[in-house]
């Protein structure tokens, strides 16, 4: 979805993995981007480091939008297992069905796409539940790296299968990179 509506507040935030994107409608978060641009402990970045366009966020917006931020930097800390702030999925009823279902997929564990479709009740439909999880607009939030292939190979990832293998090996989902070839 694009997000390019006046409803809608972006804010972009740097922290020690590279570059963020939040979108807001309202208090609610619709849209969590990761454009990458650093490496994760790099000096050029820093994990709490002032959002770029903060100015435009006000009131209860800015109030979950900082919490946004705390969560984030939390999870990519290994200190947070699941999020809790507001969030809206826009889609087919089909595609919310399969984000959903993928925010049930608890830390540390994994599921296919053939299971995951099977859990949406459309059993042959795997390209599909991949397809929506190409587009997920909240990455991270909704954990999409938490879907894997059929032969437990690592599978694709909007973010790129390096980082979904290292978000994979952190919550102990796998015991190492290797384990994903």
């Amino acid at each position: 979805m694009k997000f390019d509506n006046p409803r809608f507040t972006t804010v972009y935030h740097r922290n020690a993995w590279g570059q963020w994107t939040f979108t807001f409608e309202g208090v609610k978060l619709c849209g969590l981007e990761f454009q990458g641009g650093a490496n994760p402990g790099s000096p050029k970045a820093c994990a709490y480091a002032e959002p770029e366009s903060e100015g435009k966020v006000r009131g209860r917006t800015a109030q979950v939008y900082h919490s946004a931020i705390r969560e984030l930097n939390l999870y990519l800390n290994g200190k947070l297992k699941k999020f809790s702030i507001p969030i809206k999925i826009y889609g087919t009823e089909f595609q919310m069905k399969v984000l959903e279902s993928t925010m049930k997929i608890p830390y540390g564990k994994t599921m296919t796409y053939k299971e995951l479709a099977e859990v949406v009740g459309h059993p042959r439909a795997e390209r599909s539940v991949g397809n929506t999880l190409h587009n997920n607009p909240l990455q991270i939030v909704i954990p999409c790296h938490r879907v894997v292939s059929s032969r437990k190979g690592i599978g694709g990832y909007t973010l790129g299968t390096d980082l979904k293998r290292k978000l994979l090996c952190m919550e102990g989902a796998v015991e190492n990179e290797l384990d994903l070839e």
